[in-house]
């Protein structure tokens, strides 16, 4: 996607910043602690969309997920740059598919440690684009559609560390950008011969704020070594509302293990 390769930028040019020494003639040189991991997992779970486009009702099945990124932690900062794909295989009331590619950048800052340093509390923001894009091929021509969302996120979470650490994790989306098709569902591919005219030509882009929500509930197990075993629930929810001609929602359910690879 055109904004994974600026996530991954941005991440790894704050690792880099984070290893570097300052040296002054008059003072030691100290070195700031850094912590790099490198993620990556996969989950199960339900897919549940809606298109009024294509019928007034929700569709909804089976679906399949990964996720690769960078954390980068360091004193009260928390950096991580990730992607990931959903895949819904829709069976009611319509079979097809449904599948989210996502890119996600957040900052989050530790403002608030409890005692005995095992209550952490985090707070900050994010960028984060979702593609969609959904096939239903009882439409014929009308199969395919594309919908994009790009929003700025409030962000915070929760996290408590005892034998192992358990956390809960809010991301609101405050507002950003939908581009959806100008037709009650199809990509209007009959517009332009190149693709690419088609989409910035033909295709409705408004501004919405508030556009759903995503939780992420679970428990990380820290091995001795450094690497992380994870288990967690993830709510991911997106709406149109009333913001274009047919609206559109998508909701996935996923039960996600994720491992965290410790590079340093």
């Amino acid at each position: 996607m055109k904004l994974k390769s600026l996530f991954l930028a941005v991440a790894l040019l704050l690792a880099v910043q984070a290893f570097s020494q300052e040296n002054d003639e008059q003072q030691p040189v100290r070195q700031t602690p850094v912590s790099v991991w490198l993620n990556g997992g996969a989950g199960v779970g339900i897919a549940d969309a809606y298109d009024h486009g294509i019928a007034p009702m929700s569709m909804w099945g089976l679906g399949v997920g990964t996720q690769i990124g960078v954390t980068v932690d360091w004193r009260r900062c928390h950096v991580q740059s990730e992607s990931r794909a959903l895949c819904g295989f829709l069976l009611k009331p319509v079979s097809g598919y449904d599948i989210d590619v996502q890119e996600h950048l957040e900052f989050l800052y530790r403002f608030h440690d409890g005692k005995r340093n095992r209550l952490h509390v985090w707070a900050g923001g994010g960028l984060q684009e979702d593609a969609f894009f959904r096939i239903i091929p009882a439409m014929g021509n009308a199969s395919t559609s594309t919908t994009v969302f790009i929003n700025l996120n409030a962000e915070a979470m929760v996290q408590y560390d005892f034998a192992l650490t358990v956390y809960g994790k809010l991301t609101l989306p405050l507002g950003g950008i939908i581009q959806r098709p100008p037709y009650a569902f199809m990509d209007n591919y009959t517009s332009d011969i190149e693709l690419i005219n088609t989409i910035l030509s033909s295709y409705e882009t408004k501004s919405m704020a508030f556009p759903g929500v995503s939780t992420d509930i679970g428990l990380r197990f820290n091995l001795l070594n450094g690497n992380k075993i994870g288990l967690s629930y993830r709510w991911d929810y997106l709406t149109t509302r009333k913001r274009s001609y047919y609206r559109f929602d998508n909701a996935f359910h996923t039960i996600f293990i994720d491992f965290m690879f410790k590079l340093n």
